[in-house]
């Protein structure tokens, strides 16, 4: 049995350098891309079920007729943040690395964009809105602004996930700059 030689000379290594047009040359390539990837979807999925999770109990506590009930989810509400947050941020850092190595970068598309905003505005409500109007209604008060802030988690993050899979078309001005070719 012969074997056939390769005739091609071997490749150098990848650098991680800057190109001309400011970019960099890291790649997420692999098993490296695999796990950022993995991360990512995983954190994402989390994140996304215990918002629905949240909404669920939101809404369960409001219709039932069990106070003993409705006072326990909106107690569990109230913790909700100090696990809501964490995997936010990680789902956001994982989504990070995976711009930066992959060419979709960070800000060169839109709908990159939104998800940051998307990512942003969820953390920074779950911090500032969700715990406290949870607590709000656990002491006695209206429920009402709470619904709010729960179901738009919902159905934010799931546009989120529909930005994700069907990646829609448009740069930003820092994507088209990337893309057009560099003066003689």
């Amino acid at each position: 049995m012969t074997t056939a030689l390769s005739t091609s000379p071997p490749r150098a290594p990848r650098t991680n350098v800057a190109r001309a047009d400011g970019s960099s040359a890291f790649r997420l390539r692999g098993r490296a891309h695999k796990a950022a990837l993995t991360a990512h979807v995983l954190s994402s999925v989390g994140w996304f079920g215990i918002a629905v999770t949240v909404a669920f109990a939101a809404i369960t506590a409001g219709v039932t007729d069990d106070a003993t009930l409705a006072h326990a989810l909106y107690r569990t509400i109230e913790l909700v943040p100090l696990l809501s947050i964490p995997l936010g941020l990680v789902a956001v850092a994982t989504g990070a690395l995976l711009g930066v190595g992959t060419k979709w970068g960070l800000v060169r598309h839109w709908w990159v964009v939104a998800k940051i905003a998307i990512s942003a505005a969820v953390i920074v409500t779950d911090a500032f809105v969700v715990g406290s109007a949870a607590h709000d209604v656990a002491a006695g008060g209206a429920a009402n602004g709470l619904y709010g802030p729960v179901i738009a988690h919902v159905v934010v993050l799931a546009g989120a996930t529909v930005l994700s899979v069907f990646k829609p078309r448009g740069r930003t001005p820092f994507g088209r700059v990337a893309t057009e070719p560099a003066a003689a």
